[in-house]
């Protein structure tokens, strides 16, 4: 494998695209994206023009998603290792679909209503529950079907197609007219509907998404009664208790979304205050941000391979914390933010597909889904950021905005470093699934 030229790991690498699983798995990762973003970024929109709310309730009502996933993704995980990712991923999709329904009937039919404010609130937890028993198991699917030397590559080619959708679904959706537009709702819903289809076609007559045995699955019944009591929801959360690798990655991403978010949230306070065309330099910003990303991501790669996990983490939260501290010293110009902003996409690369890796190594095989559920929980550092960060912006000068974000990601280094050996637990994956 030493003697191995770029273009033959290339085509190695991306050989894994045949398996079917795999394939539609990356398929859907990008087209459902891309349509969930055509509507999810301009439900303020939606309800500002269409509720008479203040501006904090329709804040809460649009942050609702978020609360759904947090909860559900334990769950979620600990299900599809008991009864099959299958059905979960089948769970997740139709659920979506009917969600997306839902929206567009509610916004149809109820918009004048008392109701509506209610009833769009309890969908769009219903969309963030239904997007917990989706996401985090296909990264489980994916695991499941290929050779452990695949995995790393693929998380990143996820990565990669996540943020080119979630780059390309709000400027396609304002361009074809459907930004605030229910409409949306209808081409969201059917894409979920379709792809649904697609994986129960997949899973017919197959082994696909079965639950993975338990290490104990041979032996007497006291041992069998052991390995399933892992997969109870008690015994699942004792497991990931007990795993302190686990726990400090978890509390390190924490860390860093609470810092990261600041980025799509609380700086376009600073911008759009402190530039004549502030609104429109954000938006520049974000799509730096988002091309960054997807231009990095080769750099980002090589690196990974030379590094490994844990000093690839090392290295993406040191970045990200001192572009953050030296920050202030620059003066806050333009070419600065727009280099701030490349720097910390570079350490976003770094950092976020990494973590998958090191939670694929660190979870048995039979509770990988509970692993990559209990994941979803760094999500808490997207939920709380706008709000710790506001409060940052409204007791200090401005410029202690980007110490706050350097202190955190500085924190999140200091958690890999004092607790996180490198392949910590790593188990060997299971062999290819067949379809």
């Amino acid at each position: 494998m030493s003697g191995e030229t770029r273009r033959e790991k290339r085509r190695r690498d991306f050989a894994a695209y045949r398996h079917p699983i795999v394939a539609v798995t990356m398929a859907s990762t990008f087209f459902l994206k891309l349509v969930s973003y055509l509507c999810i970024p301009f439900m303020t929109i939606f309800l500002s023009r269409n509720a008479d709310l203040p501006a904090h309730v329709i804040g809460l009502l649009v942050g609702l998603n978020q609360i759904g996933s947090l909860t559900a993704g334990f769950f979620s995980g600990v299900l599809a290792d008991r009864i099959g990712r299958r059905r979960i991923l089948l769970v997740g999709l139709f659920g979506t679909a009917l969600v997306f329904g839902l929206l567009f009937a509610v916004a149809t039919y109820l918009r004048q209503s008392l109701a509506f404010p209610v009833l769009f609130g309890v969908l769009n937890v219903s969309y963030g529950v239904m997007s917990a028993f989706f996401w985090p198991v296909t990264q489980v699917v994916m695991a499941d079907s290929l050779p452990k030397e695949q995995r790393p590559v693929l998380f990143r080619h996820r990565y990669v197609l996540t943020n080119t959708a979630v780059a390309v679904g709000p400027p396609t959706g304002a361009f074809l007219g459907l930004a605030s537009d229910r409409l949306a709702f209808v081409i969201a819903g059917g894409c979920y509907l379709l792809f649904a289809l697609a994986y129960a076609w997949l899973g017919r007559g197959t082994e696909y998404g079965a639950p993975v045995p338990t290490p104990a699955a041979s032996a007497p019944a006291a041992g069998a009664k052991a390995a399933g009591d892992r997969r109870s929801f008690t015994g699942a959360l004792r497991v990931l208790a007990a795993d302190r690798a686990f726990r400090s990655l978890t509390v390190s991403m924490i860390l860093f979304t609470l810092a990261y978010c600041q980025i799509e949230s609380n700086l376009s306070r600073i911008v759009s205050t402190g530039f004549p065309d502030g609104i429109r330099f954000f938006a520049v910003l974000l799509t730096v941000n988002a091309v960054a990303v997807i231009a990095l991501q080769p750099l980002a790669s090589r690196a990974a391979e030379r590094l490994g996990p844990r000093r690839t983490l090392l290295t993406g939260n040191a970045l990200f914390a001192v572009v953050c501290l030296l920050f202030p010293l620059t003066g806050s110009g333009r070419a600065a933010l727009v280099a701030l902003v490349v720097l910390i996409s570079l350490a976003e690369v770094l950092v976020v597909p990494t973590v998958s890796v090191v939670v694929d190594e660190l979870a048995p095989p039979d509770l990988r889904g509970t692993y990559f559920g209990a994941a979803t929980l760094r999500n808490l550092g997207l939920g709380l950021g706008p709000a710790a960060g506001g409060l940052v912006l409204t007791l200090f000068p401005r410029e202690l905005l980007f110490v706050f974000m350097g202190l955190c990601a500085a924190a999140a280094w200091a958690v890999i470093h004092f607790t996180l050996r490198e392949n910590a637990g790593a188990h060997p994956g299971p062999a290819s699934e067949p379809v």
